[in-house]
């Protein structure tokens, strides 16, 4: 059934993150996909389970956004259930389980969508509806990925059978880029299907005055794997000179951020554009990781050229040198060859706008069958 033929399908979308504000990736994901599924007439309702917290301005942000908002507060949590591990659902309290079941008999939602895999123990309370994980991110052996990469493993991770556990309660997995969409079919026989992220194409607008700071920047959260890419990026910065570059957002709030190449600081980002409007071209060093990188297509929506690593733009169609860097030293390689050649820099952008341009057609498609999904229950 297509919209506007026939009743809406209703939709409640369950997160242990906030949907507002959109400052760090994952709920600028849960936003961006909100809106879309919003804009193809399905009516979703959010349960923000607040694991992080819920401000008077973040309430009424989502209560103005969602069809419905509730908020539930947090348990807090327990002991890891295995040696060494997170179980599947040690994360997912009981009582989030009951109040969606508690909803669904009031609303009987045609599908409930669940954040992550260790939120999935709520689809086992709604009879009846369409159930839906979108995954994020790979977690099951999260933590081996993580020491891999010379970092201290934190937040969720479990083994790859509790994941598949947790995928095999839904009737279909969302996947944020298709290399993940193929780890996510070894690990469960349910149904998978990619639905990337990419923000509104800010760039198609009437550009606002830039207020340069300096030709380089690089925007990101407090989470251990920007702070190892910071880290790396640093070091390879040592000795070089005139490549002045940006450091913007909670990154800057962690204590144990020591860097030798001296970069500007911008700690206080009221919206991502102003980060963007001072700098000419966006850096993301990032280290081995999972997940599609929201720094990335963010920087892309906004019409900045972006030099990285090749884990940086992990899940996009990347051809040009810049986006394929081997390693954080030769991402610094790259800035010198941005500086110093006027072709490389029309080049960059050029191959950062047209990559933005692809995916966002490949994402309104993924978009348009999810959505049509949701048509098809009633």
């Amino acid at each position: 059934m297509s919209p506007g033929a026939g009743r809406a399908p209703r939709l409640l979308v369950v997160s242990p993150a906030p949907s507002h504000p959109a400052d760090q990736g994952n709920p600028a994901r849960i936003q961006a996909l909100g809106a879309a599924l919003m804009a193809r007439g399905v009516a979703c309702d959010f349960l923000y389970y607040a694991t992080e917290g819920c401000s008077p301005a973040q309430r009424a942000a989502m209560a103005g956004f969602w069809h419905a908002l509730h908020v539930l507060p947090p348990v807090p949590t327990g002991p890891m259930g295995m040696p060494g591990l997170w179980a599947l659902d040690d994360w997912c309290d009981a009582a989030v389980v009951e109040h969606v079941a508690a909803l669904q008999r009031r609303w009987r939602y045609d599908a409930v969508l669940v954040n992550y895999v260790w939120m999935s123990r709520v689809l086992e309370a709604v009879p009846g509806a369409y159930r839906i994980i979108d995954t994020h991110d790979l977690f099951g052996d999260r933590h081996l990925v993580a020491l891999a990469a010379g970092i201290d493993p934190s937040w969720f991770f479990t083994s790859v059978k509790e994941e598949g556990r947790g995928l095999g309660r839904a009737d279909l997995v969302l996947a944020v880029q298709e290399e993940e969409a193929e780890t996510l079919r070894q690990r469960s026989p349910t149904p998978v299907a990619t639905v990337g992220h990419l923000p509104p194409l800010a760039f198609l607008e009437a550009a606002p005055p830039q207020r340069l700071r300096a030709p380089f920047g690089y925007l990101g959260s407090a989470n251990p794997w920007n702070f190892a890419s910071v880290r790396a990026l640093d070091a390879a910065l040592l000795g070089e000179v005139g490549l002045p570059w940006l450091l913007a957002g909670r990154i800057l709030q962690r204590r144990d951020l020591a860097l030798a190449s001296a970069p500007l600081l911008m700690p206080q980002v009221p919206e991502p554009a102003d980060f963007y409007q001072s700098v000419d071209c966006v850096l993301n060093p990032m280290v081995p990781g999972t997940g599609l990188k929201i720094k990335t297509v963010e920087a892309l929506a906004h019409g900045r050229p972006v030099l990285g690593t090749r884990h940086a733009f992990s899940g996009l169609p990347a051809e040009h040198p810049g986006h394929r860097a081997a390693d954080v030293p030769e991402v610094v390689a790259l800035m010198r060859a941005w500086r110093d050649s006027a072709a490389f820099r029309a080049g960059l952008a050029r191959a950062s706008r047209l990559m933005a341009l692809r995916y966002a057609a490949d994402l309104a498609r993924q978009h348009d069958a999810l959505a049509a999904r949701l048509h098809a229950l009633v």
